[in-house]
């Protein structure tokens, strides 16, 4: 008998609780066509990729000690987008469904909280709407259901956690804030720069490295020299560097499945080159990005959630003290965040349709500023999101990438950039 109700995985139950109006764990995938959105069809294909990944057709609920997802007959509704993006979903003690459609223009978006899934499992989701948009649209577009039955709603977390693999056990200082003034509850600003791949893959190469390591670097450079001009005191930068763990270990879940990666420079041991912080941050990733490293990650989220007197506390009070706990020992010791998504791929016959992919990362009062990346075709798309009016550092990064040779549009919802 099919389960009408399923369990968060490790990481959507720490999301649950730390909802707020400042924090609303929203992460945003969009999709430009080349032809304007037609809000029927996409409500109909919509209604047909909730049938193909059933996974998705749940409302959040409040248990005693947990939320948890119930499965549901109702189908959302699309709607014009109208609003800043990234925004609220989750409202304690009401139904509510975990993601939202939008459409505007050409434009197709994919807003999801965390509490269901990460980047990749929403990408498949969104991959699987545009096909069947696309459908009703009367492109004769490849049969992919055997991929998507493919698919499972497991929690990877406890597959791949074992009980002898002992703890992360590095300890962090606390991480230098950009000294930023939150802008009006709900404002988000995001700011998405469009680059040639290529371009940048060659500008990496030439200081042997990869695009990523290349694209943290100039963000740390960015972020000692804003530290430098406003304070006398030197504190680490550090960035979290989510990590998709199906890369590491075999699972087909369309949950959570990732890790957050610390990479850190510490300014107060002296000037570093930029060649300096590049070498720094590679000797950090090689530590981190294996197996065996990245299991000691999964081990303490997963202890963390099945501690006796934390899966006791009932979860009004989990509620109250989870912020707390997710600041001490979460956001308190980043500087920013950089999620890159990777490359985006399309079956040939979708590809001809679908101009670019956008990924837009969810806003957070503790880091008022992140970066999303996410490449499509022979382009890449750098987006910043913003919770304060001040755009410094965009302009930072981008203007240094200029300065290396790489030509970028700039597209913003600013009122002017």
């Amino acid at each position: 008998m099919e389960t009408e109700w399923y369990k968060l995985d490790s990481a959507g139950k720490l999301y649950a609780s730390t909802v707020s109006s400042r924090v609303s764990t929203v992460f945003r995938l969009s999709v430009s066509m080349y032809k304007s959105i037609n809000p029927a069809f996409l409500q109909e294909a919509l209604e047909e990729t909730l049938e193909e990944i059933s996974s998705f057709k749940v409302i959040v609920k409040r248990g005693v000690f947990w939320y948890y997802f119930e499965k549901t007959s109702t189908i959302p509704t699309v709607s014009e987008e109208h609003y800043y993006p990234c925004s609220n979903l989750f409202f304690r003690g009401r139904n509510t469904f975990p993601y939202r459609v939008l459409y505007y223009n050409k434009k197709i978006s994919l807003e999801l909280s965390h509490m269901l899934t990460d980047g990749t499992g929403g990408i498949e989701f969104l991959k699987l709407l545009i096909s069947n948009y696309l459908k009703k649209e009367g492109v004769i577009v490849p049969c992919i259901r055997k991929k998507i039955s493919d698919f499972n709603f497991d929690n990877a977390f406890f597959h791949h956690y074992e009980k002898m693999v002992p703890n992360w056990q590095d300890t962090l200082d606390k991480a230098y804030k950009l000294p930023l003034r939150l802008d009006k509850r709900g404002v988000y600003h995001v700011t998405t720069g469009k680059l040639e791949i290529k371009v940048l893959k060659n500008i990496a190469k030439q200081y042997q490295t990869s695009i990523t390591t290349y694209l943290l670097a100039l963000y740390v450079e960015i972020l000692i020299d804003i530290q430098a001009q406003n304070s006398k005191t030197r504190k680490p930068i550090t960035i979290n560097v989510p990590v998709n763990l199906r890369n590491f270990f075999e699972t087909n879940t369309l949950k959570n499945f990732f890790v957050s990666v610390p990479v850190t420079i510490d300014p107060r041991l002296g000037t570093y080159s930029f060649e300096d912080i590049i070498e720094t941050i590679s000797i950090e990733l090689k530590r981190y990005l294996n197996d065996k490293q990245l299991k000691r990650l999964i081990a303490r989220g997963v202890r963390g959630e099945r501690n006796f007197l934390l899966r006791a506390l009932p979860l009004f009070v989990k509620d109250w003290i989870s912020p707390m706990v997710h600041a001490r020992f979460g956001e308190n010791l980043y500087t920013s965040s950089i999620s890159n998504l990777g490359v985006i791929s399309l079956e040939e016959e979708l590809e001809k349709h679908v101009e670019r992919f956008e990924f837009y990362p969810p806003p957070s009062i503790g880091n008022k500023i992140k970066a999303g990346v996410i490449s499509y075709k022979d382009d890449m798309y750098i987006t910043f999101g913003n919770l304060s009016n001040d755009r410094l550092v965009e302009r930072m990064f981008f203007r240094k990438l200029v300065k290396e040779g790489v030509q970028i549009k700039i597209e913003t919802n600013r009122s002017a950039y």
